[in-house]
């Protein structure tokens, strides 16, 4: 039986499609539209941004009947939680038959225990467009929390707002310090690896360099030469500057990037019934 889950999120909206008996991906999109540019600066979605995510489910939900899968579940997560007209979105989406679940941050957060549950001493982080999710396996115990803390959030607010959630960020990792594993989710780590020909673990040192050598690059080599997609240029030097942070406050020397993503714990959720 295939399922599909779509990740609506701040700066992208995805779709994966699964094999639910043994959670293989069998297809996967990508379409940018950054949902979190509204809610960050005016608090919700505006009415043609609303327009365009509303076509672009449709089109989805189109394509998962034309491919006869009927387990589809569409999954909301920071801008759109934040959006203060949220309701009226998923009042208009349920009208085509597309019904919306919006996760709390918890709830995000949660997900991640199935990628370390098994690694001890490990810690995960993914870095979104609105928020930041970190499990943490701290002696084969499991801890998780969510920040709004995500690249395009931090993109639109004050140096001070920053500084504030930063430090509560750090005070939450400083509880689990030292954490000797650490994984990097999503695409601006890879993006970083990519653009600097770099494979496997990144110190704290080698990630400075990779940092220092993406923001030297033009936009269009960027664009063209490594195929960066334009809609992540410019959050993947915030997004590293998490990372780095993470790594000092979580006591760790290392972090590997994984291609795993939250849509691989939804799938597991669904199926099983805990979602």
């Amino acid at each position: 039986m295939k399922i599909s889950i779509v990740d609506i999120g701040s700066n992208a909206v995805k779709y994966k499609i699964f094999n639910s008996n043994n959670f293989e991906l069998i297809e996967y999109y990508r379409e940018p539209l950054r949902l979190g540019r509204d809610v960050f600066n005016g608090g919700k979605l505006l009415e043609p941004t609303m327009d365009r995510l509303i076509k672009l489910l449709q089109n989805y939900s189109d394509i998962f009947d034309e491919k006869q899968i009927e387990h589809r579940h569409f999954i909301a997560t920071s801008a759109i939680r934040d959006s203060k007209n949220s309701d009226l979105l998923a009042k208009k989406l349920n009208d085509r038959n597309i019904y919306l679940k919006i996760l709390s941050g918890k709830q995000e957060a949660s997900l991640l225990e199935s990628f370390n549950k098994e690694i001890t001493n490990s810690a995960v982080i993914d870095i979104g467009g609105g928020s930041v999710e970190v499990c943490i396996n701290k002696d084969s115990k499991m801890f998780y929390e969510s920040f709004q803390l995500g690249a395009v959030r931090l993109l639109n607010i004050s140096k001070n707002e920053r500084k504030n959630l930063m430090k509560d960020f750090s005070n939450w990792l400083s509880l689990y310090n030292p954490i000797a594993e650490t994984f990097g989710l999503g695409g601006n780590l890879r993006s970083l690896m990519q653009v600097n020909d770099h494979e496997g673990k990144i110190t704290i040192d080698e990630l400075r360099e990779l940092i220092e050598k993406y923001n030297s690059i033009d936009k269009n080599i960027l664009l063209n030469e490594f195929k960066i997609p334009e809609d992540r240029i410019d959050i993947v030097p915030i997004a590293a500057e998490i990372y780095l942070y993470f790594l000092n406050h979580i006591g760790a020397k290392t972090i590997e990037n994984s291609f795993w993503s939250i849509s691989d714990g939804l799938v597991k959720k669904v199926v099983k019934e805990e979602l």
